[in-house]
């Protein structure tokens, strides 16, 4: 899957409903297509709460709650430093079992533009399709 840049809003249509069963979960900016764990994160899943929503909030207090999935870029500063270490384990887990495909973007921030995966790149940043630096 090619890399994608999302905002809060636009993650929320990677929820394994909408854009054709894919399912995305942002950690701590991170964006992980966790679709091929569709029992767990899609509809009727133990953690379908996180399907197309950022999970930081939820997973730092280790709470399934509805409220702490915001529909709004959360910057997390009112988060503990406990409460920190937690999600950062758990962005470290998801890394181990996921793809990260993304970044989510805070408001104003623009969206990186990722080589195409038929783009192929060399150690020195040229696209070597076209021979342009990426």
């Amino acid at each position: 899957m090619p890399k994608i840049d999302l905002t809060v809003q636009q993650l929320r249509g990677y929820n394994g409903i909408e854009s054709n069963g894919r399912i995305l979960t942002a950690i701590y900016g991170d964006i992980f297509d966790v679709s091929q764990r569709s029992d767990l994160y899609g509809l009727g899943g133990s953690y379908s709460l996180f399907a197309g929503r950022d999970a930081t909030r939820a997973l730092s207090k280790m709470q399934l709650d509805p409220s702490l999935f915001s529909n709004e870029y959360d910057d997390l500063l009112d988060l503990t430093d406990k409460e920190r270490a937690t999600a950062r384990s758990w962005h470290e887990d998801f890394r181990e079992k996921y793809d990260v495909v993304g970044r989510l973007l805070k408001p104003g921030e623009k969206p990186n533009v990722y080589p195409s995966e038929e783009t192929v790149v060399d150690g020195g940043g040229y696209n070597l399709n076209n021979k342009k630096r990426e």
